[in-house]
């Protein structure tokens, strides 16, 4: 039976929905490692102002996508009516909360000398919103019930891990932009070993959602598809993972060598494809959640996605 035709893959969120859930993890991750690092000194100053300067506007570009995919603006305001009973109205709520924080953080930090006591209150509360942005992004997939593959409470950990992946990847990416070679050898270090630790940690964790997937029969053939697809392969596994993991490690052993001005560009193309992993990660998650198959009686049933009415359109009515 082709999935194509009956229906049986979602079709309702697709890309503009994926470069939401990445744009809102790169900005709830990079706030995060932004504020982390602002609390361990001068050192990794150069990270926390590129974090950020990420955090916010990440976030806002993300939310236009989500408007788009809306198609009104009045559609984005009600959904924050009911979040006693709405996960999207909670979603809605805790985004706006971070980003009133971010931009808060952000201001204080480039334009103020407001003391440290006042900026470490903001950071604290700005990384309890940013991290509940970036597993609000999973928990969304997951009400939606209709689809086994994401309604599992392993998709918001991945989430989570993969938004602080790509969000201290965009830091770096950042520094080696903005910052001289010369001045930040031992900061980049330190960034470099973060980010091959925390690549280390997406691996483990989209192995065991994967494995976990398998075991069950409704999510198994999601699963499938996903490792049948050669973008997510190629452009996540290998190319979104295991390459800036690698160049990771080799930035690493370089810059004790004072070799920051060659690890630049490995930094750089490290950075680019992690970042291009996220977005393939989260597109790959939605396109392939299909709708259970049932087994009753020896016999199974897949369910087909019931197709949309046309909506009317203005003019004249052809005669009866």
């Amino acid at each position: 039976m082709d999935p194509k035709v009956d229906g049986q893959i979602q079709t309702e969120w697709g890309w503009l929905v994926a470069i939401y859930l990445f744009l809102g993890g790169v900005g709830g991750g990079a706030y995060t490692i932004a504020a982390i690092n602002g609390f361990m000194g001068e050192g990794l100053a150069l990270s926390t102002r590129v974090g950020l300067w990420i955090g916010f506007p990440a976030l806002l570009i993300g939310s236009l996508f989500l408007l788009a995919d809306l198609g009104s603006p009045a559609r984005a305001i009600l959904a924050g009516m009911k979040p006693g009973s709405s996960w999207i109205a909670r979603g809605f709520w805790i985004i706006t909360v971070f980003m009133i924080l971010a931009l808060l953080h952000l201001a204080l930090y480039l334009y103020t000398d407001i003391g440290g006591a006042v900026l470490a209150v903001i950071a604290g509360a700005g990384i309890v919103f940013a991290v509940l942005t970036m597993a609000y992004t999973g928990i969304l997939l997951g009400a939606s019930k209709g689809i086994p593959f994401w309604r599992t409470g392993v998709v918001p950990v991945v989430f989570v891990v993969s938004a602080v992946v790509t969000g201290h990847f965009t830091i770096m990416l950042g520094m080696t932009l903005f910052g001289e070679a010369a001045a930040m050898g031992s900061s980049l270090r330190t960034m470099a070993l973060e980010a091959a630790v925390l690549v280390a940690l997406e691996v483990l964790v989209i192995a065991f959602f994967l494995q976990a997937a398998f075991k069950l029969p409704d999510q198994r053939e999601s699963a499938e598809r996903i490792l049948r697809r050669r973008s997510f392969v190629v452009g996540y596994f290998i190319l979104g993972l295991a390459v800036p993991l690698v160049l990771m490690l080799v930035v690493y052993g370089s810059l004790a060598q004072d070799g920051a001005a060659i690890s630049l560009p490995l930094v750089a193309v490290g950075a680019l494809l992690g970042l291009v992993g996220g977005l393939i990660l989260r597109q790959s998650v939605l396109v392939c959640g299909a709708l259970p198959t049932l087994n009753i009686a020896g016999f199974q049933f897949r369910r087909v996605a019931r197709p949309k009415q046309r909506k009317p359109s203005m003019g004249m009515l052809p005669p009866q």
